[in-house]
């Protein structure tokens, strides 16, 4: 006879029965994800975010609020016309060449 796990009970995700297994779990609605965020995180943790802001959140939201302003400004630069590159044009019905 050949081995093989389905033989077990084992499929994936899902081990079969185990003698002497025993294990304990916590409800979901016992658990208190957010217990000790204001009170009784040390001194470490405030620390270390405010570090982290202070290195990596602020010079990449400056860098960021910069190059949208720069590319603001360099759009509204390029879409400006020039007066002095079409001085020598005429306004339609000035000109004499015009044949009717």
């Amino acid at each position: 006879m050949r081995f093989s796990l389905r033989r077990l009970g084992m499929e994936w995700g899902r081990i079969g029965h185990q003698r002497g297994k025993v294990e304990y779990t916590l409800s979901a609605y016992e658990q208190n994800p957010y217990a000790g965020v204001l009170g009784d995180v040390s001194y470490r943790y405030y620390s270390r975010l405010l570090k982290t802001i202070i290195t990596i959140w602020v010079p990449n939201m400056l860098l960021g609020y910069s190059m949208y302003t720069w590319a603001n400004w360099e759009y509204d630069r390029c879409a400006r016309k020039i007066p002095s590159q079409f001085a020598d044009e005429k306004p339609p019905g000035e000109g004499g060449d015009e044949e009717q």
